[in-house]
């Protein structure tokens, strides 16, 4: 068949289907006034935090040529490898490479919105060929499965979709494995969810043992029970294969998160219920609000019609009664690990998810709505006393809701809406039943009530926004500083940004060199190194927020980025502003990397709760020179917070060891600032301050006394120090993305120390000769030295890749042989673009003289075939 001919061979339920979610989401960006039609974005959350800054990284490296083992642009330098497949491997994302980088946001927009849309196509492939049904409405069961409460929710978590979108294809292929013995497209699709995102495809595959034991239990049964141990055999074999395919993803992924704080697992002791079955079937009326923060709710929205449809799919005298045990229990197992927190742990890969919760609920959507379309399909079939009475229920259960007005219950303006809905589908279907109307009309009147809902759905619950000017406000003026410092400065160094940031991944969206990151596969020994420094941390983030001059040294930070004025003239020196955006070089930066001691690791007191005293005894410890910091006494007035008098001109940095105080409030003289992130362990730098000087600083959120310190830091002393441990620095002479080459002059036996988060995929050679690394503070990459001169070498691939690659490539291999043979069995050529061998002559003549020897006497088994065919 020619391209055209297949193009016009489309069913119009397809277009429709991906036509339907795309303008109703379109509609919403415009009443939203989501650029272009106004000045707001869809950024939320993560999206605003991380995707859109780690989408900039990959623009910059498909772009310019980067390496996708590694960038520093993230932290310290992160391992982009495990990052890429945490957030980054829908094939889809490669296309921002062929748009501008400042319309980055709307083309992240773009991919949500394509993704929404083709996995409504996809919900309608997967009902046509599972109930071999070509249908204008099945485009109605796609649009609500893509648009879901599930994606009110969550589809600023852009990276989750392509999940959503091959689920159906993947279930559709584990059908046609169980049913057929054909397990391609079950390989193929299933090996695409787990490259894609292989968190969200863990919710998937222990969702696909479920549903393979649903499979089994409503096929036919089989003459020989062994039958089920070879389905089982073939399930087995054909997902691993779909997992081997993303070997080179996935082995990478494992070892790199073993380097993060996710890599412990804590099993729950108890079974504990956060909520009713009753709270569960709630969250799926229209209008209820969404989940993403700590409740554990679940997101299952997927229309009014399946409180209908699902009391129809039991009366169903068609569907076989263990098809509806066996999916109607399936629901349950979802909603018990809705409901429960041992299943809800192993569900989410045996972690707790840390906000966003249930994110395997569009998987219970799919199946809700197969199963609801399964008993729509027969709508001229039920009677009107079964109409009647699903609706009644309905209404019962709305009655009882509106009676007994439970914490997590709908309001009443809720209740109302969803029983107006209810009986205009009702309307619907009497009218359908008793063919009042032409068919036509009653499926325009359905696909006009059905697209209200969903829309008044999805905008009355979706899609909070933020401004774009906002967020591109320093856009043009950092960039334009960045490319001044790196026209200057060919060295290797990072940037800090002091004030004015958007997030822990400003230096991903604009591409430089950092000492931040917020992201999943943050190195937990960088993590925790920085906070014991006094500087901002999580469980998945450090930021070099607070930093002292020394810290800004340790690290290599020799640029400073800020929205206002540093009153810091000792150490910083301003090198040029634009549009109030300033850049200041640090004057005492140590290199990458420099000489400690070499029992750094036994004297170094870097577990200490005061983080001064840890920087203190960083210095005696490397340079003999004590007292760096020393502390300023201040007054403590309680819940009214305290008030440093300056004496001399001086540093003055102060640390809040409340937890409980996330944001302090600062006066000096008639300015106020406030400084956030008090409670994950930052210092709070206020700079140089003149004698006479009075500070104010007390808690910004509410009246709690503050268990404050404040020390001054030395400046003679600093320089000092930073004079001794520069004397001893790398000279970097090359780099990239995942190397680094630089000499080195050593007089005192000591550790390489470099500022570079310990990773055993590093490779360290010490002139030429491949030396062993050590790991520095439980955080940083070192290694041993004798005195002499060295070249060092650093190069990073990450681990597994290379046996991930071998695996992902013979697995392939393994299934296009598998894919060769199905295509010979069927009659077609052995291989791919080829036809089927033809007979010759005397080839043929020879085996119907033997067929024909064969069959005398007996009866002729092909006039048989040929006269049922003909029946």
């Amino acid at each position: 068949m020619k391209f055209k001919e297949k193009i016009k061979s489309i069913h119009p339920m397809y277009l429709v289907s991906f036509f339907l979610p795309l303008i109703i989401m379109i509609a919403i960006f415009a009443v939203r006034g989501i650029y272009p039609f106004g000045d707001n974005v869809y950024l939320r959350s993560d999206m605003y935090h991380q995707y859109c800054p780690f989408f900039s990284e990959l623009w910059d490296k498909i772009r310019n040529g980067g390496s996708l083992f590694y960038s520093w642009e993230i932290g310290l330098g992160s391992n982009f490898a495990a990052l890429y497949g945490y957030y980054l491997s829908s094939p889809l994302n490669w296309f921002i490479g062929f748009f501008p980088h400042e319309y980055m946001i709307e083309m992240m927009n773009i991919i949500i919105l394509l993704k929404l849309a083709l996995a409504s196509v996809a919900f309608t492939y997967y009902i046509e060929k599972r109930f071999k049904v070509s249908n204008i409405t099945i485009s109605i069961f796609g649009m609500f499965y893509a648009l879901s409460g599930f994606t009110a929710a969550f589809s600023w978590n852009l990276m989750w979709f392509d999940c959503v979108l091959l689920l159906p294809l993947v279930l559709l292929g584990l059908e046609r494995l169980v049913n057929e013995d054909k397990g391609i497209l079950y390989t193929i699709t299933l090996g695409l969810t787990i490259l894609s995102n292989y968190y969200i495809a863990i919710m998937v595959c222990i969702s696909l043992v479920f549903y393979f034991f649903v499979l089994l239990v409503t096929m036919p049964v089989p003459e020989k029970k062994t039958v089920y141990l070879q389905k089982i055999g073939y399930f087995t074999i054909f997902s691993v294969l779909a997992g081997a395919m993303s070997a080179a993803i996935l082995l990478p992924e494992l070892y790199a998160l073993g380097l993060t704080a996710s890599s412990d697992i804590n099993f729950p002791k108890t079974l504990t219920q956060y909520f009713s079955v009753v709270t569960v079937l709630n969250r799926q009326l229209a209008d209820t609000e969404v989940c993403i923060g700590l409740e554990h709710l679940p997101n299952i929205y997927c229309g009014v019609a399946v409180f209908l449809l699902y009391p129809l799919y039991i009366f169903n005298r068609k569907i076989n009664l263990r098809e509806k045990i066996a999916k109607s229990v399936l629901l349950f197992i979802f909603i018990f690990a809705f409901s429960f927190n041992i299943p809800n742990f192993i569900w989410h890969g045996f972690h707790y998810p840390n906000s966003l919760p249930a994110r395997q609920s569009f998987i219970y959507v799919f199946i809700l709505l197969t199963m609801c379309f399964d008993a729509y399909k027969d709508m001229k079939d039920y009677t009107g006393s079964q109409i009647a009475k699903s609706f009644g229920l309905f209404l019962i259960y709305l009655l009882w809701l509106d009676h007994t007005k439970g914490e997590n219950d709908p309001g009443y303006a809720i209740l109302f809406v969803n029983a107006l809905f209810m009986l205009l589908y009702v309307i619907i279907a009497f009218i359908y039943k008793k063919n009042k109307l032409k068919i036509h009309y009653i499926v325009f009147m359905l696909f006009c009530v059905t697209c209200i809902e969903c829309t008044m759905n999805m905008e009355e619950t979706g899609y909070s926004t933020t401004e774009r000017s906002a967020y591109l406000r320093d856009y043009d003026s950092v960039e334009s500083l960045v490319s001044e410092a790196a026209a200057e400065d060919n060295s290797f160094y990072r940037i800090a940004k002091a004030f004015g940031y958007r997030s822990k991944n400003d230096a991903a969206w604009h591409n430089f060199n950092s000492a931040s990151v917020f992201s999943s596969t943050a190195y937990a020994g960088a993590t925790d190194l920085f906070g014991r420094l006094g500087l901002e941390h999580s469980m998945n983030a450090y930021a070099d927020h607070g930093a002292t001059p020394l810290v800004y040294s340790m690290f290599d930070i020799k640029y400073i980025l800020s929205s206002k004025v540093l009153n810091d003239n000792y150490t910083l020196e301003l090198v040029d502003s634009i549009d109030d955006e300033y850049l200041y070089r640090a004057k005492y930066t140590l290199p990458l990397g420099y000489m400690v001691t070499s029992t750094i690791n036994e004297d170094w007191n870097y577990k200490s709760s005061n983080p001064f005293s840890v920087q203190n005894d960083f210095v005696i410890e490397n340079t003999r020179i004590s007292s760096l910091f020393t502390t300023i006494d201040f007054k403590d007035s309680g819940k009214e917070g305290i008030t440093i008098n300056v004496d001399r001109d001086e540093y003055v940095y102060v640390y809040i060891g409340n937890k409980s105080v996330k944001t302090a409030k600062v006066s000096i003289g008639e300015d106020t600032e406030n400084f956030a992130g008090i409670n994950h362990g930052r210092i709070v730098d206020l700079g140089w301050q003149s004698a006479g000087t009075v500070i104010k600083i007390s808690d910004k959120d509410s009246e709690e006394a503050l268990n404050a310190m404040v020390y001054t830091m030395n400046p003679d002393k600093f320089i000092e120090a930073y004079n001794i441990l520069n004397a001893h620095g790398l000279n970097v002479t090359d780099y990239s993305d995942t190397a680094i080459t630089g000499t080195i002059t050593v007089s005192e036996p000591g550790i390489l120390m470099f500022s570079i988060p310990y990773d055993p995929s590093w490779s360290l050679k010490v002139n030429g000769v491949k030396t062993d690394t050590i790991e520095v503070a439980e955080a940083l990459l070192g290694v041993s030295l004798e005195p002499g001169e060295y070249t060092i070498e650093l190069c990073f691939t990450p681990r597994g890749f290379k046996l991930g690659l071998i695996i992902s490539i013979t697995s392939v291999f393994i299934i296009f042989i598998i894919y060769c043979f199905y295509r010979r069995e069927a009659g077609k050529g052995f291989l791919p673009f080829t036809k089927a061998k033809e007979i010759k002559a005397d080839e043929a003549v020879a085996d119907s003289t033997e067929t024909a020897e064969n069959t005398e006497g007996s009866e002729n088994i092909e006039d048989k075939e040929n006269t049922d065919i003909t029946q």
